[in-house]
């Protein structure tokens, strides 16, 4: 009985660290954030620049995009043609999230709870945007090395779960042609 009393007070204290972990990166993350969108004084491609630093520093973004297009498509596929979607998929983030930021300034976000489950760590956080407010769901993974995003879910909708609907549909349309997804997501 001592020793699982034991076991388990080491495991809450372990997780409990590595929640207050996450918290902080969380905050220092989404305050830099802030500050790149509250950023009026730099050239549009140099706040562009700070975007991408961004998001290629805290987003898993090889993950996200293998996970879009599933196992199989990547097994099939040319180191080339990974090569070429991994790239057209990190600029369409990077854009996504640039557009969506730049229409957003002077907003909040507020750290609410850190949760885990299997190993990946679900921050609850508000955004507040003048008078309205929304919460937003960060899934997100320890690398060993830092902490990645891999998912965010705003009211209830998931980044991931939306954007490998819309890449599926796309790979249907075109008989699973890899390169006819990159040329559509370099539309977008």
């Amino acid at each position: 009985m001592k020793i699982l009393l034991i076991l388990i007070t080491t495991i809450f204290s372990f997780s409990a660290t590595q929640a207050s972990e996450v918290s902080e990166w969380f905050e220092k993350e989404s305050s830099q954030f802030l500050e790149i969108i509250s950023n009026n004084e730099g050239t549009e491609s140099e706040n562009y620049e700070k975007y991408k630093y961004f998001v290629n520093k805290n987003f898993a973004i090889k993950s996200i995009a293998y996970g879009l297009i599933g196992e199989k498509l990547v097994n099939n596929s040319s180191e080339i043609e990974l090569s070429e979607y991994l790239n057209a998929f990190t600029d369409y983030l990077i854009k996504t999230i640039y557009k969506l930021a730049n229409s957003n300034s002077s907003s909040s976000i507020v750290l609410q709870d850190v949760d885990i489950k299997d190993d990946i760590f679900i921050i609850k956080s508000e955004i507040s945007y003048k008078k309205s407010s929304a919460n937003l769901y960060w899934k997100v993974i320890d690398t060993g090395t830092s902490f990645k995003i891999i998912d965010v879910i705003v009211e209830n909708t998931s980044y991931f779960v939306t954007k490998k609907s819309e890449f599926n549909k796309i790979l249907r349309k075109n008989k699973g042609s890899l390169e006819a997804l990159v040329k559509e997501i370099q539309k977008i």
